[in-house]
């Protein structure tokens, strides 16, 4: 959807402007509003224009700017600007069962920064966010299955740690992949070239999700033994 506005410069005239699009996501709460447009300012020496919204969302009511891009192209008379990009950005944080959150902490607050370097744009910093979020869930994680062994555990190297004291098959196989990429995002040289951060994501989460149902079978039968 399509916006008609005045586009005001700071020699204070004005420019009909079209800007292509309205954002329809919040990028602060996350949910889909029409956000009410408040002042467009045209930066005349860039070929930019930045329109200020603010959120409807009763609960947010916050304040963001996108950023468009002057085409050159006139429409009915109005210059038409193209979506650029719109900011503050608030990371989204991923939500993990009750069972990862109890074991490891750390795991997702390392996880959700790593998301928020994403939002950031800073994409050299994801997969090394996660590869080191991965660590804590998986030592942890052995840990609790293995408590006697903690100091051992916790000296060991990851796929040392894998190997020794993850017994499930579903859980080493899936954690020993996303070692593999989580790795090639901290080496100079790439070993899985056709893999990239989605598949290392991927990876962490069916491990988080086998762990959580491991978990849960073990809460279950010690609840209910028979």
């Amino acid at each position: 959807m399509y916006l008609d506005v005045n586009g005001i410069n700071l020699q204070g005239s004005s420019k009909n402007i079209r800007l292509n699009l309205v954002p329809d996501t919040c990028p602060i709460c996350h949910h889909s509003v029409h956000p009410i447009h408040i002042v467009t300012q045209d930066l005349l020496e860039r070929s930019l224009a930045q329109a200020v919204f603010r959120c409807t969302r009763e609960k947010c009511q916050e304040i963001f700017i996108a950023t468009y891009e002057n085409t050159n192209e006139n429409v009915g008379g109005r210059f038409l600007y193209e979506f650029v990009r719109i900011a503050p950005i608030s990371p989204y944080e991923s939500d993990f069962p009750d069972t990862i959150k109890e074991i490891s902490p750390s795991f997702v607050e390392i996880y959700n920064q790593a998301l928020a370097a994403e939002s950031h744009n800073l994409n050299q910093l994801v997969g090394i966010g996660l590869r080191k979020a991965l660590e804590f869930l998986i030592k942890d994680f052995a840990v609790n299955q293995h408590p006697e062994d903690e100091e051992t555990i916790r000296a060991s190297m990851l796929g040392k740690c894998i190997s020794d004291y993850i017994n499930d098959i579903n859980v080493k196989q899936c954690a020993k992949r996303a070692v593999w990429l989580g790795n090639d995002e901290t080496h100079y040289t790439k070993r899985w070239e056709d893999k990239d951060v989605k598949d290392l994501k991927l990876l962490v989460r069916l491990t988080v999700n086998w762990i959580d149902n491991i978990l849960l079978t073990q809460k279950y039968i010690k609840e209910m033994e028979s």
